[in-house]
């Protein structure tokens, strides 16, 4: 009846050996969720650092022989402005990180600012590394300190253009039918707002309809009242129509802050600045704002004593039209001038704008292989509009240089056509 007992066999100690088994796997898991993690994180802020300071090079890429120089300096500069591990320290961006190239190659062909050809480099490699870091959990694994690199190549591309004012700008008598048409950069033209032949030959500008015949009148207060013409054609394309516009003064004077009519701050934007430019003999103004000397260079000239700030100064203030009304726009209607807080407040780049070159004599003669009363576009003039008008026979305009070289005040961003300003964009 009695049965041996058996000893009960002795398990202490199995759930510490699993446990510390359950550890070493929980540990690994940790590592991938937080050490990966972290080293993602940095490389996306090291990534970030590299395109800013290529992007930055590339746009001094102009040719010039101190090129190379500027974009070390405004690569570094940029690049060290952002921040990475976490934004605890600085990018690791020097002269070192920067190499250049003629072409788009493979990245063993770029050098130093030191021995690369500033009058042919395109392109600007930016390549960072941040060695020693230390990892916080994969390390019980056996993983050492890790680093983290990222470059980035930047170039400067034609770009979706500042859109154009419907003003087309004649080529000058004895011009080149190419770049720069015989216009000298800073110099003022000034002449008809008209269309056709006829007197509007004998003026530096033409109505210019970008999608004649349909428009008219209509279609140039609305292009001068809105953005104007972003979907430029191409060079080569027949542009023009016959008729002068002469109701197109009010749409003009909005982008100075002067609101007539039924234009107002919201369906006009103005420009950051509503100040006028006007010299003796020019425009038909009777008051000087700005020394008269070849080149003027109102947007960013000295100016003489007692003379109006340069544009780039009166952007920056925000400064309305002149209460002296030098441009004689005001007397003889109700105009609403905007003030300066409006100007900041409502304010857009509506005076610097794009402007097609064209053979104004062929108006009236007729072009090869366009329709009557339409001209070729030769190119696209960058140029700021000077003063607000009172009709057709009184635009001044300042001639600002090609669009498509580098550091255009027409410049803007995104990739666009053929004929837009240069501006560095990422390819790499």
């Amino acid at each position: 009846m009695n049965r041996p007992v058996r000893p009960i066999r002795q398990q202490r100690g199995a759930v510490a050996i699993m446990v510390g088994l359950s550890i070493a796997v929980l540990i690994g898991m940790i590592g991938l969720a937080i050490d990966l993690g972290r080293m993602f994180v940095i490389k996306t802020e090291m990534q970030n650092a590299a395109d800013a300071c290529a992007l930055a090079a590339a746009r001094e890429l102009d040719g010039n022989t101190d090129a190379l120089d500027r974009a070390d300096d405004s690569g570094v500069l940029v690049g060290t402005r952002n921040r990475i591990n976490l934004q605890d320290e600085a990018a690791p961006v020097t002269t070192a990180s920067l190499t250049y190239s003629a072409v788009l190659s493979p990245n063993s062909s770029y050098q130093p600012s030191g021995l690369a050809n500033p009058a042919t480099a395109k392109y600007a490699m930016c390549t960072l590394s941040r060695p020693n870091l230390g990892m916080l959990f994969m390390g019980v694994r056996g993983f050492g300190n890790q680093t983290v690199g990222a470059y980035a190549v930047a170039t400067l591309a034609p770009s979706q253009t500042t859109c154009a004012i419907p003003l087309g700008m004649c080529k000058p008598a004895g011009g080149s039918s190419t770049a720069p048409f015989g216009l000298v950069e800073g110099t003022w033209y000034s002449g008809k707002f008209g269309s056709g032949g006829g007197e509007s030959l004998t003026g530096s500008y033409n109505w210019i309809d970008f999608s004649p015949p349909a428009g008219g009148a209509n279609e140039l207060k609305d292009l001068l009242s809105g953005v104007g013409q972003c979907q430029l054609p191409p060079v080569g394309a027949c542009v023009g129509e016959q008729g002068q516009k002469v109701g197109a003064s009010d749409a003009w004077n909005t982008r100075f802050g002067l609101y007539k009519g039924a234009y107002n701050l919201n369906n006009a934007p103005p420009d950051r600045t509503g100040l006028a430019y006007t010299v003796d003999g020019l425009g038909g103004a009777d008051a000087t704002t700005w020394p008269n000397p070849a080149p003027q260079n109102a947007y960013s000239g000295t100016a003489i004593s007692g003379a109006t700030a340069n544009y780039t100064t009166a952007e920056i203030a925000h400064s309305p039209y002149q209460g002296s009304d030098p441009a004689d726009v005001i007397s003889g209607g109700s105009v609403s001038i905007a003030t300066s807080a409006q100007l900041a407040a409502n304010g857009q780049q509506r005076r610097v704008a794009l402007a097609p070159v064209v053979d104004c004599g062929q108006l009236g003669s007729g072009t090869p292989g366009c329709p009557t009363q339409q001209v070729r576009i030769l190119g696209y003039a960058c140029v700021l509009m000077l003063k607000p008008i009172k009709g057709p026979t009184d635009v001044v305009i300042e001639y600002l240089g090609q669009p498509n070289v580098a550091n255009s005040p027409c410049g803007s961003y995104g990739l666009g056509g053929g004929s837009g300003p240069l501006v560095p964009v990422l390819v790499q």
